[in-house]
């Protein structure tokens, strides 16, 4: 801050040429105006200044929104039920449809008995889904042959081979051999592997083309109405994307990080004195195409001190989301927030881990697809002071202690000792919604106010002269209120040295009924009179 003082010297000179020195001086006293401060803090400025803080309207708000987000990746789905259709021999092989009843040791040309399969037939649509296109997943086919041949010729070179098709019959989606399934009985099985790149249908079809064979002189009786049975269950499943399925509770990838915070942090001297007392409120916004539970941790760090965002009985954070936009509103009539806020954090720790599905049926779900979570935490600044004399804050610069260094070359010891009166006068508008004062300290050496920081009652006057201004009473609009201190001569001794340091000490009273708004302004101006006489005027000359 720019020191400013009258220019009187010349004025002085062309007195002392035009007055004869027989005559004598008169003596009178002049004034000299040094300005000590002129600064504004005000709810915008402020806003500007600090990245976590909004002014809303003219109250000045904390103020931070993290966006997170999580693919979904492979998605799992449960296991079909098994699906079970059966084939009538009389139906896959018509030609044996005359022998029915007939000893197959009285078949012409046996034993050299066979029959010859193709034959389509089409499932029931699984419940579990509509369309799936697979990243992983399986379909089971178990054949259980309850008629008197042996399915598949493996000896002749003609395996029974089942395709599956989709439910249009036109597209294949895998197929499957079997050789010499045990008659009367008999089980084989065999997987097709899902990931074949094409949409898998809920409808599908199945094919059946080889042969059956008689080998031995068996005298078992032909049964026409015998069957083939063939159960189907896809199994392993991990989509791509679905259609209409039910997804199971599953869990995607966990979500964390850490956010800085553009915050100003002010040396409060004893941070038990006040708390936080405004509406402050954590807002989640998630939006997820599956519904979702999570479990959710956010932590306030500050140097070792760590505040975790629970309920006021102290349980933990679990979400509740829903198909679609959720919006979750934490606020501090429940949560922790204002004790978080309370230590004025450098940051937040966060995570958040998801698990989507719960049985019901999704419409379509895609692995491209992600679930997106924004919190915002709005606080108004709004404290109540728990000592009558109020909190003592005293700001920072980048994290130092801001001292000010003020030029003092035109203020010398000469004007000192023609001191007659001094004061320092407070013009102030203060529309915070909160009593404020502050000391100022001064002295010559910026290591002695860094001695005297703390010393709020009776500083040491060798290092520091302190100047107490009163609480500031609240103004309205452009009023502003206007105060004086008196200044004694012996004050004035770190005035006259080359430079003069000087640090302010804010004090705050609140009785956490408003927030931070609107702004204050302090101009404050040293005025001293000092006796211009002869005796001034001949140390001037010399």
């Amino acid at each position: 801050m720019k020191k400013i003082i009258l220019p009187i010297l010349l004025v002085l000179l062309l007195i002392g040429c035009s007055i004869p020195d027989e005559i004598g001086l008169p003596s009178w006293t002049v004034p000299i105006s040094l300005i000590l401060l002129n600064d504004t803090f005000d709810a915008e400025a402020i806003a500007e200044e600090v990245g976590s803080f909004i002014a809303n309207g003219d109250t000045l708000q904390f103020y931070e929104i993290i966006s997170e987000s999580q693919y979904f990746g492979d998605i799992e789905i449960e296991d079909t039920e098994v699906k079970a259709t059966s084939f009538i021999l009389g139906d896959i092989a018509p030609e044996i449809a005359t022998l029915n009843g007939f000893p197959v040791s009285s078949i012409p040309n046996y034993p050299d008995v066979t029959v010859q399969f193709d034959t389509i037939k089409v499932f029931e649509p699984f419940d579990e889904y509509e369309e799936i296109k697979f990243m992983e997943g399986f379909l089971e086919l178990t054949i259980t042959n309850n008629t008197v041949f042996w399915m598949g010729d493996a000896e002749d070179g003609n395996p029974l081979i089942i395709d599956v098709l989709d439910g249009d019959g036109e597209t294949l989606v895998g197929n499957v051999i079997f050789q010499d399934i045990e008659p009367e009985g008999g089980v084989g099985s065999q997987m097709i592997d899902l990931q074949t790149g094409e949409p898998f249908p809920n409808e599908i079809q199945l094919q059946l083309t080889g042969e059956g064979d008689i080998t031995d002189d068996s005298t078992a009786i032909i049964d026409t109405s015998a069957t083939v049975q063939i159960d189907i269950q896809i199994t392993d499943i991990q989509a791509e994307y679905v259609i209409n399925a039910q997804v199971p509770s599953q869990q995607i990838e966990l979500i964390e990080g850490y956010k800085d915070i553009d915050l100003v942090q002010p040396e409060i001297v004893n941070e038990d004195s006040f708390m936080f007392n405004g509406n402050s409120s954590i807002i989640f916004t998630i939006e997820s195409q599956i519904p979702m539970i999570a479990s959710f941790e956010l932590i306030a760090k500050r140097d070792t001190t760590e505040i975790l965002l629970e309920d006021l009985e102290g349980n933990p954070i679990n979400l509740n989301v829903e198909e679609g936009i959720t919006q979750i509103e934490f606020t501090s009539n429940e949560y922790n927030i204002n004790e978080m806020l309370q230590i004025i954090p450098d940051g937040f720790e966060y995570s958040m881990d998801p698990f989507i599905g719960d049985g019901t049926v999704i419409p379509y779900l895609s692995f491209d697809d992600s679930v997106s979570i924004d919190f915002e935490m709005i606080a108004d600044l709004q404290i109540l002071t728990f000592e009558e004399d109020g909190i003592w804050i005293i700001p920072l610069d980048e994290g130092e202690f801001h001292i000010d260094a003020q030029d003092t070359e035109v203020f010398d010891q000469t004007m000192s000792d023609a001191y007659n009166t001094g004061k320092i006068v407070f013009k102030y508008w203060n529309n915070t919604g909160m009593e404020v004062g502050f000391d100022l300290l001064v002295s010559d050496d910026s290591t002695k106010v860094l001695a005297e920081i703390y010393n709020f009652e009776e500083p040491d006057t060798n290092n520091v002269q302190m100047f107490r201004v009163p609480l500031f009473e609240e103004t309205s609009g452009d009023d502003y209120k206007q105060f004086e201190l008196d200044v004694l001569q012996n004050e004035l001794s770190y005035f006259v040295s080359d430079s003069v340091y000087t640090l302010p000490r804010v004090h705050i009273f609140s009785n956490g009924e408003n927030p931070w708004t609107g702004g204050l302004k302090i101009q404050a101006n040293l005025v001293i009179e000092i006796n211009i006489s002869n005796d001034l005027i001949n140390d001037e000359d010399e």
